[in-house]
């Protein structure tokens, strides 16, 4: 008998030395799954897994290409975009998967005319709730990164029709509640030689910036599309 009860009680001082730990582990788990994105203000309803997220350029802003060409930089805008995305989950951090990047009204210097397309798509995008509200936008793999084609129809300056292609592995950009924006600023894009039309390189395009600000972004799949909000 005085063996067994030893054992008991050596049963019950783990038990009870494990509980703390248990019940510690089991608050930061909970800790962990809080939600980063919420509809109608911070710390409101979580945003849905598989919601639908749309955004589109922030009032009076566009998309700005930087072209790097020879030792010159040429600017171009694209003055309408909208990112559509669908959200695979929503705890401890955001991932979504960014399944359309629409760019229009785009123009260059001089007249020239441009479009631009996103390739690759989709893309994985990351927002985390650290400081800052950091986004991170991937691409698919090393094989499908981050792309974009430029045709630009420069016809008008004698040079004819160009298609560049620029790519990056990642682009960061950070969001803010002020607006429900999502800002990208100056995210540098390589020319990709072999996709690009071969007068590209041979006019000395180089590389690419993209920025860019976007909001408010909203959750479409709720009624009145609210908007989204970073915790």
């Amino acid at each position: 008998m005085p063996r067994y009860r030893s054992v008991v009680l050596a049963a019950a001082c783990a038990l009870a030395l494990a509980a703390p730990a248990s019940a510690a582990y089991a608050a930061t788990a909970h800790a962990a799954a809080k939600p980063v994105l919420t509809i109608n203000k911070k710390g409101g309803p979580a945003v849905r897994k598989r919601a639908v997220l749309t955004v589109s350029l922030a009032k009076h802003t566009s998309v700005t290409f930087t072209l790097v060409v020879g030792g010159s930089s040429v600017t171009a805008t694209c003055k309408s975009s909208t990112l559509h995305a669908k959200v695979t989950a929503n705890g401890g951090k955001a991932t979504l998967s960014l399944t359309g990047l629409t760019l229009t009204r785009c123009a260059a210097p001089d007249g020239i005319s441009l479009t631009v397309k996103a390739l690759n798509l989709p893309y994985g995008v990351t927002i985390s709730s650290a400081k800052g509200f950091p986004v991170t936008i991937a691409g698919r793999s090393s094989a499908k990164p981050l792309s974009f084609q430029a045709k630009i129809n420069a016809t008008s300056i004698g040079v004819g029709t160009l298609r560049c292609v620029v790519t990056a592995r990642r682009a960061k950009a950070h969001a803010s509640n002020t607006g429900n924006k999502i800002s990208a600023a100056n995210q540098k894009f390589t020319l990709d030689k072999g996709k690009s039309s071969s007068n590209c390189a041979s006019l000395g395009v180089s590389s690419a910036t993209y920025s860019a600000t976007y909001g408010p972004l909203r959750d479409t799949s709720v009624k009145h599309s609210p908007k989204v909000f970073v915790n």
